[in-house]
Formats: C-alpha cells, structure tokens, sequence
C-alpha cells in the first residue's frame, strides 16, 4: 500500500489550476494577478490518489525567472504549506510565508509547488539536490504556473521577455506565437475571472522583435530564433494589441519556447479588455432595479 501525491499540471503543463495567487493581505480573499512589492499568498492543491495516508505532506513553493531552464539554486524558495491527506482525499493548502513579487523578466515569472510526502509511491529527493531541474512533466509532486493577464491597449503594448542560458551551455532556441484556445473553468476561477468567455471574434496583433519599438511600427515576427551565450540572457520585446474585444472575453497567446523542434517551455497570456469591463459594470450599477426604487 503507498500514497501517490499529485499536484496537477495545466494544458500546456505550466498552466497549472492547482497554484494560484491571492493578492492582498487577506490569505482567504479573491484570487488574481500577483502584485509586485506587497505581500501576496500563494494557494495550491495537492491530491493523494494512492490506497494509504500520507500525513504531514509538506508543498515547498517557489518563484523562478522562466527565461531559463529552472532548477534547484536558480529557483527561490518562499515558504512552505502542510496537509494530513487520507486516501483519495484532495486539500487546499496556504504557504505560511506571503510572497513579495520583484519584477524580473518584465514581470512574467513562474510559481512551482513540490510536494513531499511520506509513503509516496515515487518519492522526490527531500531535500532536492543543487542543479534539480524541475520538470514538471516527469514528476507528478511538481506543478508551474506561468500565466499573465495582459490589459489590452487601443496602442500596442510592449512586454519584454528574457530568454537565458545555463552557465555552462549556448543555447540555440526558438519563439514562435500561438494565437487562440479556451482556458479550463479552474484556470480562470484563479485568476479571478470566473464566467469569462473566450473571444471569437477578437483579433490579436502581435509579434515578436530583437529590440524596442514605438507604437505603430510593424507588429514583428511570428518567430524568432535566438543564439544565447552561455550564461547570459537576452531581452525579446512582444507587441501585443487587441481588436474586437467584448467585455467578460478573453483572448489568448501564447509564447512558445522549443530547441531543436521540442516544446521546452512557454507563457500564457490572457488578454482582457478592462476599459469595456468597467464601463459594462458602471452601465449595470446604473440601471439596477435597487437604484432604481430609490
């Protein structure tokens, strides 16, 4: 008899539901983007799928810059959480330390939880070695979740993105764009965007450059390929511009990252209109049968 503790990964695998962020001093409020300087709480789920307890599971939660591959000594530790999980039981647990975001990486970082246990089926080295790479997609303990919410802009934004190399190896990579796709129920109920719909009529324009440009240029490439020296990282400037966009839709890109034709890695970027959003909200507040009695 063993335990076998999962927390689950997302589609594509650093879309993870079971890590979310909670902005805010208040651990139990609303879910949502992290905010940079000021305390945030990090969430995660762990499930026991195995025919035996595993008590005093403990998740290790991490932030990481996604620009690089993210192993053990590249990766900051911020706190833990602890849960007693009989067999077939799934638990909800809170880091005990909150999480101050820096910017790094234009602010597109990556959150991991691992988790330990005792009569787990597969267990991880406690504690993970330097050098540990994650790899959520062969560990079942380990989740990412590297996912933005982006505010549409009537211009084009600008974001910037990293992309790093080992110290003791080049990296040759790839980024290419992927436009489209619906995100599950779970997702987005942990970014605090319950009932949004995807937009089917939205139209993204976005592409990719090798250094900064001003609105109104021309978009950039659908992909780009990147030498890396060892140990260093270079900057690649995304443009993203929406057209279209309803309130309560989303529309989604993605940035994916491959060497030599395999997918390594990616972001997600959720795409909102808030302008529309909280002018829908206001027309509501205006028209609503309680104001209208008074």
């Amino acid at each position: 008899m063993s335990a076998h503790l999962i927390i689950e990964d997302g589609q594509p695998w650093w879309d993870s539901a079971d890590i979310w962020v909670v902005p805010g001093n208040d651990p139990n409020g609303p879910p949502g983007a992290p905010v940079a300087g000021t305390a945030n709480y990090l969430w995660g789920r762990v499930h026991n799928t195995g025919d035996s307890a595993s008590n005093g599971v403990r998740v290790d939660f991490y932030w990481a810059d996604p620009s690089g591959q993210i192993a053990v000594g590249a990766a900051t530790q911020i706190g833990s959480a602890f849960a007693d999980l009989p067999p077939g039981a799934t638990q909800e647990v809170l880091c005990l330390v909150p999480w101050v975001p820096v910017i790094v990486n234009g602010g597109h970082e990556c959150l991991l939880a691992v988790a330990h246990g005792p009569g787990d089926i597969n267990p991880l080295p406690d504690p993970l070695p330097s050098g540990f790479l994650f790899q959520p997609t062969l560990h079942e303990q380990i989740a990412q979740r590297n996912v933005t919410v982006v505010l549409a802009a009537r211009h084009a934004q600008l974001l910037t993105i990293a992309v790093g190399a080992l110290p003791r190896e080049t990296k040759k990579v790839e980024l290419q764009l992927e436009y489209g796709g619906e995100l599950p129920e779970r997702l987005l109920a942990t970014l605090g965007l319950e009932r949004w719909q995807p937009a089917r009529e939205a139209h993204l324009i976005a592409g990719l450059a090798r250094t900064p440009h001003c609105n109104g240029d021309t978009p950039g490439e659908q992909k780009l390929a990147l030498d890396v020296p060892r140990g260093k990282a270079l900057a690649v400037y995304l443009s993203v511009r929406a057209q279209a966009l309803p309130p309560r839709q989303y529309a989604l890109l993605r940035v994916l990252e491959s060497q030599q034709g395999k997918l390594m890695g990616g972001i997600t970027y959720i795409v909102t209109d808030q302008e529309k959003e909280q002018a829908q909200e206001q027309a509501q507040e205006q028209h609503s049968p309680e104001e209208q009695a008074s």
